[in-house]
């Protein structure tokens, strides 16, 4: 008795068949890359918005705790003339005029000179060994905050008129009652904080 066997037939993918796979295999994954290069985007945009937040946070505290920390002591400028304990102005006229300078207590209840100023996009904050300035006394200059546009500071009076300038004139004794800073960012936006004082 004789078995015949059958010619298997062959079986495999045509040229045809392995193009479109291919295509949809190239579909699937540039729509994937797509995917994760959003995802990547979007979070990178998200971290560098959260760092400029922690950044800024980080400033207005620093604020608040030197205006919370004011103390009513007056001191001398390079010239010898006495200056109220906490001044600022929006328009400086001369050379040390700042937009915020403040007499403050450190942890030890030590007297210290503080300032703030807005120098070439920077946010800066001025420190002094002594609070009244020899002719030659220089501040240490740490910055702050880059890419700002804009810093303003008003003054609260005693009929809650915001000024742009303290002390008023012909009045260097009396402290504002609260203080506004106002930051201008480098995409125009602006944020703004209220301090009372002590």
């Amino acid at each position: 008795m004789s078995c015949s066997v059958p010619n298997p037939k062959q079986h495999g993918f045509t040229l045809l068949e392995i193009l479109i796979a291919l295509a949809v295999f190239s579909v699937v994954t540039l729509i994937s890359y797509k995917g994760l290069e959003s995802v990547a985007q979007t979070r990178t945009a998200l971290d560098a918005e959260a760092k400029r937040w922690r950044d800024l946070s980080l400033v207005f505290d620093r604020m608040e705790e030197d205006i919370s920390q004011a103390v009513d002591r007056p001191w001398r400028d390079q010239g010898g003339v006495e200056q109220a304990a906490l001044r600022g102005t929006n328009k400086p006229e001369r050379k040390g005029d700042w937009p915020l300078e403040l007499i403050r207590l450190d942890r030890n209840r030590d007297a210290f000179h503080v300032a703030y100023r807005l120098q070439d996009g920077r946010l800066e904050l001025l420190l002094w060994d002594a609070l009244d300035l020899g002719p030659r006394t220089e501040p240490q200059v740490h910055s702050l905050l880059e890419n700002i546009s804009g810093f303003e500071v008003f003054f609260l009076d005693t009929a809650s008129q915001w000024q742009a300038s303290w002390p008023p004139a012909g009045n260097n004794k009396t402290p504002p009652r609260g203080v506004k800073i106002k930051l201008t960012l480098g995409d125009n936006s602006s944020v703004e904080r209220i301090y009372t004082l002590p």
